[in-house]
């Protein structure tokens, strides 16, 4: 008569195999989030260093727009051949009321 026992040993082995698999896929889980963080970080360094450029960029661009535009007179816009007129939106000058139905 054969009686099977309980191998000890190979369900120690399976669970220290299971452990250890375990703690490496929590390793690599780590190490992904501390890669995927920093990235972020960097890429917002970025982004942020970026807009700033491009605020002061405007800003420059703003100020030479609104220094051209002040030495724009009406002394220098005749001189260039423009000319004023008189804007005309009725033929008459008197105002007229009526009542729609």
């Amino acid at each position: 008569m054969t009686t099977k026992t309980l191998d000890l040993s190979n369900i120690e082995r399976k669970i220290f195999w299971a452990l250890a698999s375990l703690l490496g896929l929590v390793a690599v889980f780590y190490l992904y989030s501390v890669l995927t963080l920093t990235v972020a970080v960097v890429d917002r360094n970025n982004m942020n260093r970026t807009a700033h450029e491009l605020a002061s960029t405007a800003g420059t661009l703003e100020a030479d727009y609104l220094a051209q535009s002040n030495a724009v007179t009406l002394a220098y816009a005749k001189n260039l051949g423009f000319k004023e007129v008189n804007a005309k939106f009725t033929g008459e000058t008197g105002s007229k009321l009526s009542m729609a139905r």
